[in-house]
């Protein structure tokens, strides 16, 4: 091959892998408008760090779950952008390995390092994946793999994205800790308006809109009768009451996590524990003769459902979960013996949910596809 051919060969691989451009589609929804969103970005990122290097053609490897190989540490016990820059900081200052690979990062981000002053706290925002999504992970060794997190699960997974200098933001997943890269940073988004052809209007009414095979959706549902005193809830993992239970298939199963739960009395659980089986009408609590494996049931709702809300430290409040983020919400229903209403507890954070409401949800489409 000819030196001049070979040259022009060379440049246009180069020019593939670190140009790659990509289209991202979002949409929202204000007043009667429907509003899509359309980005385009140049990835520029390829090359600058290992994080950034997703093999073209690749399956990614498949991951159940994340905190089983930790990177720069949990994050999960953090509630502010603060206290999580504090928890970085503090490991480039004890963890000399992890300080290396931090200052690689950072520069690979545009930064003259970790320590670099432009970094502050601002520059870290908290972002929320769905389940199933793909990018470069990192793990304890500080490797990297390309893989796909959490598939046909229906959970949200958060991290802090640190906005970087040069457009190559990562993100630092909250659970494990690791660094995360899917794309680049939006550039060139263009914005396309149409009038909402929803029956009835949507005045009212709660709103949501989301994608779903590249069509953009809105889901409408009728507002909690007691909507002045609800807060929405767009991530079911992050303030959890009685911890994950996805895993647990049987109304058997439920059960002896419940009395597991009670025996280990962690954070009040015991006594919360017969505080709710009280109110439904079992009058010794969990230990009450009457309650087994036969009072649960495996129930789903949709998203959009609205109840009051069990949450960490036993706190509760009448919440309607997003109708965006949760199609399909899995729960444990234990069946009250009095008047009052049924007690559902939601398998992925294991929070207790008193008489769920469906809110008579429909999804119709945007139509400014």
């Amino acid at each position: 091959m000819k030196l001049k051919n070979l040259l022009v060969v060379l440049f246009a691989m180069f020019t593939t892998a670190a140009f790659s451009q990509q289209t991202t589609k979002s949409c929202y929804v204000k007043g009667d408008s429907c509003y899509t969103v359309t980005c385009t970005n140049t990835c520029q990122c390829s090359g600058l760090h290992p994080v950034f290097n997703i093999p073209e053609g690749a399956t990614p490897k498949q991951l159940p779950r994340l905190g089983t190989n930790p990177q720069f540490g949990t994050l999960r016990n953090y509630t502010t952008t603060q206290q999580v820059y504090d928890h970085l900081q503090n490991r480039y200052k004890t963890v000399s390995a992890d300080a290396t690979e931090l200052d690689l990062l950072w520069r690979a981000m545009g930064y003259n390092g970790f320590s670099d002053a432009s970094f502050t706290v601002d520059k870290l925002t908290p972002v929320y994946y769905k389940a199933g999504v793909t990018g470069m992970l990192g793990a304890g060794g500080h490797t990297y793999v390309y893989a796909q997190i959490s598939k046909g699960q229906d959970i949200m997974l958060k991290g802090y994205q640190v906005t970087a200098m040069s457009g190559c933001d990562v993100t630092i997943m909250e659970i494990c800790g690791n660094a995360f890269f899917t794309t680049c940073a939006d550039q060139g988004c263009v914005t396309t308006a149409c009038k909402l052809d929803v029956p009835g209007g949507t005045d009212g009414k709660s709103v949501y809109s989301f994608y779903r095979d590249g069509q953009c959706m809105v889901r409408v549902c009728d507002r909690p009768a007691k909507q002045e005193a609800t807060q929405r809830v767009s991530t079911l993992a992050h303030n959890q009451q009685f911890g994950n239970m996805t895993q647990l298939q049987t109304p058997q199963e439920v059960y002896d996590y419940l009395n597991k739960l009670y025996a280990e009395n962690q954070k009040g659980n015991a006594a919360e524990l017969d505080r709710l089986m009280k109110s439904i009408g079992y009058t010794d609590g969990l230990k009450d003769s009457r309650l087994d494996a036969s009072a649960i049931s495996i129930i789903n709702y949709e998203g959009g459902v609205a109840a009051t809300m069990g949450g960490g430290e036993h706190q509760y409040m009448y919440s309607e979960i997003s109708g965006e983020n949760y199609d399909n919400i899995r729960g444990y229903q234990i069946r009250a013996i009095n008047d009052n209403c049924d007690l559902t507890i939601i398998d992925v954070c294991g929070n207790a949910l008193y008489c769920p409401q469906p809110l008579n949800c429909k999804t119709y489409p945007c139509g400014c596809d």
